[in-house]
């Protein structure tokens, strides 16, 4: 009864074992920690709505508006500086509340009829918000101190001055963080490796501590 018995829990041992490594090989690979969200995709896409929203909006109001001479200092960016998370969380919380006021302005009293123009806004407002989301997943940050909600002048064709230079400028700081984004990426991979490998460390020396290292 007793080699039965020890024959039993060795049997156990063993199917313990067995499962443990079957539930390891069906554990889904994930993405690096920050790059889950594709973000160099999501940006691209984010920069093609944008441009593809100015070209309707001077379509629809006119192609010789000129630049709104203040401009929008929460969008201008240094070429040669680096990625900053809460920076760039303020500038696209600014650039959201652009677009909105953008849209407000067409659907409400330039544009109410161009309902394709309307829809192009939405979409990139949508994707703006996301990506908004994906860059704190892999920059971190928060707006911090929150910028002042951009002021929308009241004569018509400064309004369309006002919207189509936020709109470029929207474009070219997309533009700027596509750019600044394989850096930042294969920094975080480098991080993630980095930490990866002292767990393993880790879990090495542990088990060669207690005695279960196989």
């Amino acid at each position: 009864m007793k080699h039965r018995a020890g024959f039993l829990k060795v049997l156990c041992a063993c199917m313990m074992v067995l499962i443990q490594s079957l539930d390891a090989r069906h554990v889904p690979k994930k993405y690096p920690a920050g790059v889950s969200c594709r973000v160099r995709k999501l940006t691209a896409l984010t920069e093609s709505l944008v441009i593809g929203s100015l070209t309707s909006f001077d379509e629809a109001n006119g192609k010789n508006l000129g630049t709104w001479p203040p401009g929008f200092p929460e969008l201008e960016v240094n070429q040669n500086s680096s990625l900053d998370g809460s920076k760039v969380q303020c500038s696209f919380l600014f650039m959201v509340q652009g677009l909105e006021k953008v849209l407000e302005d067409q659907k409400n009293n330039l544009n109410p009829l161009d309902v394709s123009l309307h829809a192009k806004l939405r979409e990139t407002i949508s994707r703006v918000k996301m990506l908004a989301v994906c860059l704190k997943e892999i920059l971190g940050g928060e707006c911090s101190p929150t910028p002042p909600p951009p002021k929308m002048p009241k004569p018509a064709f400064d309004r369309k001055q006002w919207s189509h230079t936020l709109l470029k400028m929207a474009r070219d700081y997309l533009h700027w963080l596509e750019s600044k984004l394989p850096v930042q990426i294969s920094k975080v991979i480098g991080k993630n490796k980095v930490k990866h490998g002292v767990n393993e460390a880790n879990h090495q020396s542990y088990f060669e501590g207690s005695g279960y290292l196989l």
